[in-house]
């Protein structure tokens, strides 16, 4: 009888060191799990997040940068802890401080977040962490933020189909053939606009050395006050 009783205890011990000790959150109670990739198309996107201690013992949670694919870690941000860094970087620790929580705690749900503020080249880039509590790195919780330019590049509405751009992705030059003449107006993720100018029917070419590398979009209007739009990348 000793010997049951014994290693029911020694389950529930088992049982109670590997259950998972917090919870990794979007601040709106969204579970982020192990694995997942989270992919935002525009630049200045918040992805909120709340850690929960959900053990018995206090936890000291930290966030761990383990990959970057096509980008280096510059203006992407990462608050936690009481503390900000404006640039990530690979095999770095956040925050490097002791950051305890009690059980049941949580980190504040407002202020604690990642977001990526480089446009990049046009190319997808990844983010990729790992959450997990000092002495319990077993049940660290891996994902991805992933900027993603080509995402919607296409889905803006549209009431006219008379332009064809060369690309969505440019350096110094718009190239497109229009059907009609009209006006091409450029606002950045900001809502600013950037540029205007006016267009002929036929090929065109648009001089936008001027402009910053970014997200844009542009507007295409024509005589008949219809317009197509699309989301441009600049190099």
């Amino acid at each position: 009888m000793k010997k049951i009783v014994f290693s029911l205890l020694l389950s529930c011990l088992f049982i109670s060191a590997n259950a998972q000790q917090f919870n990794f959150r979007k601040s709106d109670g969204t579970p982020i799990n192990n694995g997942d990739v989270l992919a935002y198309g525009t630049t200045g996107t918040y992805l909120n997040f709340r850690v929960t201690n959900t053990g018995s013992v206090p936890l000291d949670i930290k966030i761990k940068c383990i990959g970057l694919t096509n980008a280096t870690g510059n203006q992407f941000e990462l608050c936690y802890g009481g503390s900000c860094y404006d640039n990530i970087n690979l095999n770095e620790v956040y925050p490097e401080y002791e950051n305890i929580l009690a059980p049941g705690a949580s980190n504040p749900s407002q202020g604690d977040h990642f977001v990526n503020y480089n446009a990049g080249n046009g190319n997808a880039m990844d983010y990729q962490f790992s959450v997990y509590a000092l002495g319990y790195e077993s049940q660290a919780i891996t994902f991805t933020y992933r900027f993603d330019p080509q995402l919607g590049v296409n889905d803006l509405a549209s009431d006219w189909k008379g332009i064809q751009l060369e690309s969505t992705i440019i350096s110094s030059t718009i190239s497109f053939q229009a059907e009609q003449k009209g006006k091409i107006e450029l606002v950045n993720i900001n809502g600013q606009k950037v540029f205007s100018k006016q267009f002929e029917s036929g090929t065109n070419q648009m001089d936008v050395n001027s402009i910053s590398s970014g997200i844009y979009f542009a507007t295409f209007t024509n005589a008949e006050n219809k317009t197509a739009q699309f989301k441009l990348i600049k190099s």
